[in-house]
């Protein structure tokens, strides 16, 4: 090479080597033995390391969570169904920071082929945090009532149709409890919506505080409520939401007391059946209905298991 094809090589070179790191993504390049070799910019700050402690030193596997992912990752590269043999395009992977946070990441990579031989590979690694934490946002509030912050009535729905089929797969008890608020209506119309909310609040915060990490607890609507108990037979239940009711009376004077007493305090009625042999969802779901509505007829502030079959009057 002489010195002219030399001097443009050089410069060629080094155009590349400054666009590897202005590139906004990560640039890892590894050899034929999985040591890194190339680390740019982007990769520094998005494995917080310096390229001093990395090239040379790390082998791809150590920036891979679990560690396994690289060797998946070098397997994909060689079949046909990601951009074709020796291409990989946009892969979501997570890979693990010097913090050993785990980073979900986007990878699309080559392998670097000389002469016919293999030398080694270069992936590029876009950081999908945001757009993860914005995905993890919208479907929390997709699921999540806004007022309460409990479960919303749709994923009410989702969760009880896979606990049920959860539970009849295992043979696991199940109970769902269903809330209605007694006299609630009365504290609305007299004293507005707002301390109407301030009960809804106060309710779902003693739900939350009663919840095993296991369970769950729902806002349906309005003055409407629900517990789902998991691996809870009907008697456990029972002590359970009863605890719920016994919290939430001697909540009322502390937290609603400065309303006065004008009106009653409002109470809760609950209903609870527990998952029958075959039992589908709607079915658990009326029983433990027509349960809260008799807690109702006697005067609310109870808790009533439900009958096992539904009876016409």
């Amino acid at each position: 090479m002489g010195n002219r094809e030399g001097a443009q090589f050089m410069a060629g070179q080094t155009f590349i080597d400054r666009l590897v790191q202005l590139c906004p993504d990560g640039i890892i390049g590894v050899n034929r033995e999985g040591t890194i070799v190339i680390f740019n910019e982007a990769a520094e700050r998005l494995f917080k390391r310096d390229d001093e402690e990395v090239l040379g030193k790390l082998h791809i596997t150590d920036i891979y969570h679990p560690p396994d992912v690289a060797r998946q990752i070098k397997k994909l590269l060689y079949d046909q169904e990601h951009g074709g043999k020796g291409r990989l395009d946009e892969v979501e992977v997570e890979v693990v920071n010097a913090a050993g946070q785990n980073v979900p990441i986007r990878l699309s990579a080559a392998l670097l082929v000389e002469n016919g031989q293999e030398v080694g590979s270069v992936g590029f690694f876009h950081d999908m945090t945001a757009r993860k934490e914005l995905e993890d946002e919208l479907l929390r509030r997709s699921i999540t009532d806004s007022l309460t912050g409990l479960y919303n009535r749709r994923h009410f729905h989702e969760t009880l149709s896979h606990e049920v089929q959860r539970s009849q797969r295992y043979q696991r008890p199940l109970t769902l409890a269903l809330l209605d608020l007694d006299r609630f209506k009365p504290f609305n119309d007299t004293y507005g919506h707002h301390e109407g909310d301030n009960i809804l609040r106060l309710v779902s915060d003693t739900m939350r505080t009663s919840l095993r990490q296991l369970d769950h607890a729902f806002r349906l609507g309005g003055d409407e409520f629900a517990f789902l108990l998991v691996e809870t037979d009907l008697d456990q239940g029972l002590m359970a939401v009863e605890r719920f009711r016994s919290a939430f009376n001697q909540a009322w004077p502390t937290k609603m007391g400065y309303l006065g007493g004008k009106l009653p305090p409002v109470t809760v009625s609950i209903g609870l059946a527990q998952l029958s042999d075959g039992e589908k969802p709607d079915k658990l779901t009326m029983r433990a209905d027509l349960a809260m509505y008799e807690a109702k007829k006697d005067g609310g502030d109870r808790a009533i298991k439900a009958r096992t079959e539904i009876k016409e009057d």
